[in-house]
């Protein structure tokens, strides 16, 4: 209602008792009020009339119209009747009619706003992954967050985010223990076990090297209802190949009825490192027959594979397969023709293939001038290796290492130690870091050269600068310090080893053992011997044969004997080689017993003998004049199938000889001359000195033996095992 004053009065006047002047002022239109007048309804027509209606009158006469159709619907219909025109916008504002045009319904929701979509969730990005891995308290946790990382659409983690989750992943993988727990620690912490999982699991483990982990995810794959892809089973076949387990791959390779390019890939990599070349040539005859041409790295790792392995005729196959298919030859290539061809000493043919490769327009490398140099050296054309070195030079080409190396060793192995040092002291003024090859060959260089005194500087070299160093050139050095004479030097420089934390191997236990009984230390060498090389489980037989020997050459048999029994005892690694040596020693002191307890002994250990053990023990057993003993180890030489050699027959013969047996002795040598083993000159000359024989040996190739019939024994040339 809108207040309306009639004059002074307190009490406002309705508005039906208004005339038109009031409500004028009122601002009030006429036909909103109830008490209208028929005058002052026909001057308002009259006015309406005589004006032009606006386009807002327009809209209002339509939307009147429209709202009587709907009022007359709805009666029809017997719904509730539409609110008044003041309230109309209220009601469009909560529900629409229920039945209305599709003209208005449309324009009902076009007209209402609609609500902006909601903004995308950012991706996370790498920095932000590696971060909150780097600070997780929880492994677990890291690896659940990397893998959640993982399923956001459009992320995908670079090579670096792997590296960075490899420590954490490792210890779980660690504390777990196997696939299966590893796969319900994950599950537990909310992360879904998707075929995605498995794929990002395989190829953190595989980049990180635990291969058993790999393995254990692709069998638990079909355990979980997921079938592996070509990307699980090119993993497990690396795997597989990287780990020896080459029958495994085989049968991975053929189960896979559908590889892909690196799956062949894989194979001839592997392949190729392992110098297998029947399986590589396999490989890539298959891999062709699938349609796959290999690519530049594949097809130079079979080049280098066919150049050490191959023959020269597969090699050229090789290349004439490279042009027909459209492979562009490299820089590699080439180089492993020119190695092949110097190594089946063809100089000129590999001089010819450098020309071709300068020509191809190819520029040759120092690896490519490294087997050239050699092959010209080897052949003592050293005016042509200078020549080649000088082209080198001013092709812009420098030496490396590598062929100061190979140079090195090659003018060493001819004698030329002044050579050899200039080389090195080439190395050195063109501030090339030797290796420990170097030095090693250095130390072989100055051990034979008028430079001897300057041996001793070596390991201060090796040890005490900033040079790599290895276990074998720390052989190298020892050894030729022991050779040359500076005992002390080696022993010193054993102590240094082991301060620098190198384990020594058996060519060091050998090197040291033989200084210190050069030295009349023999004891210090028993002492060392007892303390290290008896109690180290890598230790080789050579090491202890070679104390064995040291105790036989210095005539302490029985101190052997109680070494072999105490490595017997320790279970060290012993040969037929240790238990000749001793023997040899016990039956140059008469002791015959010992000898054959030890070599029964030696049978019931099961170790095999040899035809030097026999021969040691034929030899001490001749000596004794025991027939009896001498068929019995010839009988048993026959059962273990071991073949006699010429100083088994000499020996043999010697005995019969001095025992009085021609006959026996004459059939022995006949045998022997059949077999193609020519009596020793002690034989011959025992032979010819018995009495009613004549001997007569021409031409070292016919013997003539006549004999007087004294003698008709011949059991020992039936026990003979001949």
């Amino acid at each position: 209602m809108f207040p309306c004053w009639a004059g002074p009065a307190s009490r406002p006047t309705p508005r039906h008792h208004l005339g038109c002047r009031q409500l004028k002022a009122l601002k009030v239109k006429p036909q909103f009020c109830l008490a209208w007048t028929a005058p002052a309804r026909l001057n308002l027509r009259r006015r309406r009339a005589a004006a032009k209606p606006s386009a807002s009158e327009h809209r209002v006469v339509a939307f009147n119209q429209l709202l009587r159709r709907l009022r007359l619907q709805c009666q029809r219909r017997r719904l509730r009747p539409l609110p008044p025109a003041c309230m109309l916008h209220a009601a469009r504002r909560r529900t629409p009619p229920p039945l209305l045009p599709a003209a208005l319904a449309a324009a009902f929701f076009a007209s209402k706003p609609r609500p902006p979509p909601p903004p995308p969730s950012p991706l996370p990005t790498p920095r932000i992954v590696d971060a909150a891995v780097s600070r997780c308290p929880s492994d677990a946790l890291a690896l659940s967050f990397f893998l959640w990382c993982a399923r956001r659409p459009g992320y995908f983690h670079p090579p670096s985010s792997f590296d960075s989750l490899l420590p954490a992943a490792a210890r779980l993988a660690d504390r777990l223990g196997t696939a299966p727990a590893l796969l319900r620690e994950l599950q537990g912490l909310g992360c879904p076990i998707k075929a995605q999982t498995f794929l990002l699991l395989l190829r953190l483990y595989w980049r990180g090297g635990l291969y058993p982990l790999v393995l254990e995810l692709f069998e638990q794959m079909p355990l979980w209802g997921f079938q592996p892809n070509a990307f699980a089973r090119n993993v497990v076949l690396d795997v597989l190949l990287r780990t020896g387990h080459l029958a495994e791959a085989d049968s991975c390779l053929r189960e896979n009825l559908s590889p892909n390019y690196l799956t062949f890939a894989i194979v001839l990599t592997h392949l190729c490192k392992a110098g297998d070349w029947s399986r590589v040539r396999c490989c890539f005859v298959e891999m062709l027959r699938h349609g796959f041409l290999p690519g530049a790295a594949s097809l130079t790792d079979v080049f280098a594979c066919c150049s050490k392995a191959g023959t020269m005729p597969e090699l050229l196959q090789l290349l004439s397969f490279a042009h027909v298919s459209g492979c562009q030859l490299n820089s590699a290539m080439w180089t492993c023709l020119i190695a092949r061809l110097c190594r089946e000493e063809r100089l000129d043919d590999a001089y010819t293939m450098l020309a071709k490769m300068l020509g191809s327009g190819f520029s040759p490398t120092a690896i490519t001038y490294t087997p050239l140099l050699k092959g010209f050296l080897q052949a003592g054309m050293y005016d042509v290796a200078g020549e080649l070195m000088g082209s080198m030079v001013s092709a812009g080409c420098s030496p490396d290492i590598v062929m100061y190396n190979v140079m090195m060793d090659c003018m060493a192995k001819a004698g030329r130690y002044d050579d050899a040092l200039g080389i090195y002291m080439q190395i050195h003024g063109s501030q090339i870091k030797p290796d420990a090859y170097t030095l090693s060959t250095l130390a072989r260089v100055l051990q034979f050269s008028y430079c001897r005194s300057l041996l001793p500087r070596i390991p201060r070299l090796i040890l005490h600068s900033d040079t790599s160093y290895d276990l074998v050139a720390c052989n190298s050095v020892l050894s030729a310090l022991c050779k040359s004479g500076f005992r002390s030097e080696a022993i010193e420089f054993y102590l240094d080893m082991i301060e620098l934390n190198i384990r020594p191997d058996s060519y060091t236990y050998v090197g040291l053992l033989h200084s210190l009984c050069q030295s009349d230390m023999v004891n210090h060498a028993i002492n060392f011997y007892r303390s290290t090389a008896l109690r180290d489980p890598e230790a080789d037989p050579y090491v202890h044969a070679t104390v064995l020997c040291i105790l036989v050459r210095q005539g302490r048999n029985l101190m052997a004997l109680r070494i072999l029994r105490e490595a017997v005892h320790e279970n060290c690694a012993l040969d037929a080689v240790c238990y000749t040596i001793v023997l040899h020693g016990l039956f140059q002191v008469r002791l015959v017993e010992e000898a054959c307890r030890l070599f029964d002994q030696m049978k019931q250990l099961g170790m095999a003998s040899n035809t030097c053990t026999y021969n040691v023990m034929l030899r001490g057993l001749c000596r004794t004049r025991d027939i009896h003993a001498v068929k019995q180890l010839l009988t048993e030489m026959e059962c273990a199938d071991v073949e006699m050699d010429s100083i088994s027959f000499n020996t043999l013969v010697v005995f019969l000889l001095k025992s009085r047996l021609i006959d026996s002795a004459a059939a022995m040598i006949r045998e022997m001359l059949n077999l193609g083993i020519k009596p020793s000159t002690k034989t011959c000359s025992l032979l010819s000195q018995s009495i009613g024989y004549k001997f007569t040996l021409e031409d070292n190739t016919t013997t003539t033996v006549e004999s007087d019939g004294s003698d008709s024994s011949s059991d020992l040339l039936v026990c003979s095992a001949s």
